[in-house]
């Protein structure tokens, strides 16, 4: 049986931090596929060019930019917030209804090289979906989250990961998505430069930031609206901080930080693993902590436990395959179930090698280390249920991100798993422990 707790890595293993594994070591991707009951489909990434990750999140999936996609697979362009087109590459399939006792066809967007979407990417690669009657087609996309939840609108994609942030602005102008599984817990974390006298204790650690600079992606991005949420909840107010637009790349933040731009930056956990435990920088809050933003109180306090980011299906998909998203929720239930069981960490390991996408520092020595701070964030479960979730869905209307609350009923599957014993227990009625 897993034991979540016990979890360990031994002998070369890698992880997935694409911050470093991009900002230190770029290398080319494969392109290939795998026997797996769906097609394994990467573009080719040899341009060797950071992304930041996933607009709302800014998840750090550190996808390179594509000069060149697979053969196996058709380019299919979709416009960024900014106003620009960045292409993924999906394949061409069109997601038609299948008969019965047919593997229903799936275009499910991941990013490759996070461990933000470890768990449909071994819901793949490990049979999981084949054996629940979807054919997945993985692609990974050459852009963040906007663009994945773009392609969600526009129909080339039919699932793709990402929070509230991204889902809802799509969901307040009627596009039709539904939340059908979790994915990972996980928030901004925000880190000082190395040798910094920032104290590391609530709520010092960030009224010592007063009249600071503190880096965000950019003014109205996710980051900037939790960093603003923590300033208020500590008694700066608003304003307390001064805004540092750094931009999507890791490198920026990266940069920013060694070179003492700012006084502190937002950053997804993926980066904030190479800033804080290879590069000797400072954590002074941890957004996915339950600990830490109820004891921040406020907005913040008000989503303490609740979910992080999750799978997001387009209704044409789900209402052309009735029974998809039971069977998709089941195959992601599988798949956290297995990754974290001790006893097949040296074949998560060696999936995960197969990519080509992980930084010399998570292999080794190193590996240990990685994988308690990775796996525990990683669950196929929604905490909070639908409640949470609503919770969720207020706290961006109150931060001003959103216009207004969206019942949960209209874009949650009532069926999604709320704890982690019920992900284990449809798993081992499924036969995977």
């Amino acid at each position: 049986m897993t034991d979540r707790n016990s979890v360990s890595a031994a002998g070369e293993a890698e992880g997935a931090d694409p911050a470093a594994s991009r900002a230190i070591n770029g290398r080319a991707s494969v392109d290939r596929q795998r026997a797996s009951g769906g097609t394994l489909r990467a573009p080719r990434r040899t341009c060797g060019r950071l992304t930041a990750g996933l607009g709302g999140l800014a998840l750090l999936a550190g996808i390179l930019s594509a000069c060149g996609s697979s053969s196996h697979s058709a380019s299919s362009s979709a416009t960024t917030a900014s106003g620009g087109a960045a292409t993924t590459t999906a394949n061409a399939s069109t997601s038609a209804p299948a008969s019965s006792g047919a593997a229903v066809s799936m275009n499910l967007e991941i990013y490759l090289g996070s461990f933000y979407t470890w768990l449909p990417y071994i819901a793949s690669a490990e049979g999981f979906f084949a054996k629940n009657g979807i054919k997945a087609h993985v692609i990974g996309i050459t852009s963040g989250g906007p663009v994945a939840f773009a392609a969600l609108a526009n129909g080339s994609a039919d699932v793709a990961m990402g929070d509230l942030s991204l889902a809802g602005p799509l969901l307040d102008k009627g596009v039709g998505l539904t939340l059908i599984s979790g994915a990972v817990k996980a928030g901004w974390q925000l880190v000082a430069p190395k040798g910094s006298t920032a104290p590391t204790t609530y709520p010092s650690n960030v009224t010592y930031l007063k009249g600071k600079p503190v880096g965000v992606v950019s003014l109205g991005s996710s980051s900037y609206y939790f960093l603003q949420q923590l300033a208020v909840a500590a008694g700066l107010g608003a304003s307390g901080v001064s805004y540092a637009a750094v931009g999507g790349l890791p490198a920026n933040f990266i940069s920013a930080l060694s070179a003492n731009r700012v006084a502190a930056a937002m950053v997804s956990p993926d980066l904030g693993y190479y800033l804080t435990n290879i590069a000797g920088d400072k954590l002074l809050f941890n957004f996915s902590s339950t600990q830490a933003l109820t004891g921040a109180g406020g907005l913040l306090g008000s989503i303490a436990g609740d979910a992080g980011a999750g799978m997001w299906a387009r209704n044409g998909w789900l209402s052309a395959n009735p029974g998809v998203a039971a069977k998709f929720q089941l195959a992601m239930d599988e798949a956290d179930v297995w990754v974290h069981n001790p006893a097949n960490l040296t074949k998560l390991i060696s999936t995960l090698q197969a990519e080509k996408d992980l930084a010399a520092f998570e292999q080794g020595a190193g590996a240990p280390k990685f994988f308690a701070y990775a796996l525990p964030l990683i669950l196929a479960s929604e905490p909070g249920g639908e409640s949470g979730t609503a919770n969720v869905m207020k706290f961006w209307v109150k931060t001003g991100l959103l216009t207004h609350t969206i019942p949960v009923a209209q874009w949650y599957s009532s069926t999604t798993p709320a704890t982690e014993a019920q992900v284990t227990a449809a798993a081992s009625a499924a036969g995977v422990s």
